[in-house]
């Protein structure tokens, strides 16, 4: 990642974090679950600050509600500008690079969160439509919108 963001960058995938308390996304929603989940993801970022990364980058797809980034925002704003942006690939594309046999993640349970994602949008996002990009591609399309201000958020009084 540094070649695209031209310095150290970093990448924290919620689900990662959600691993460790539901191996097997078995449980169900749960918003302080998904609270305690974003307050890591933003510890470690602060972490990552920290010892000199200057971009990092929290993804999951538990990120498009402002109710779930405030908190996230709160932690972030006195150490990092945070930018908001919504990968919004077509259903197709995601069918097909998650293939039909991902565990907990069939054609429906997608098609479902796509949906979601779809009526949710978080205000301020910046869009992306990777349908059609390679990971590199979208990556590099990422740091160009983010070093341009798109989605950047305003941080909490």
């Amino acid at each position: 990642m540094a070649d695209t963001w031209g310095h150290p960058a970093a990448a924290i995938d919620t689900d990662q974090l959600y691993f460790n308390v539901d191996a097997r996304f078995e449980l169900p929603y749960d918003d302080d679950r998904n609270a305690m989940v974003l307050a890591q993801a933003a510890q470690l970022a602060i972490s990552l600050f920290e010892h000199g990364w200057r971009s990092v980058i929290i993804f999951g797809n538990s990120l498009y509600d402002p109710y779930d980034t405030t908190p996230v925002l709160a932690r972030l704003c006195p150490v990092a500008d945070v930018h908001h942006v919504t990968l919004i690939p077509s259903l197709q594309a995601v069918l097909a690079r998650c293939g039909p046999d991902l565990p907990g993640r069939g054609p429906a349970r997608l098609a479902e969160d796509a949906e979601t994602h779809a009526r949710k949008r978080h205000p301020g996002t910046a869009f992306l439509d990777n349908s059609t990009m390679t990971p590199e591609q979208t990556l590099a399309e990422l740091a160009r919108l983010v070093s341009t201000g798109a989605g950047r958020l305003s941080c909490p009084p």
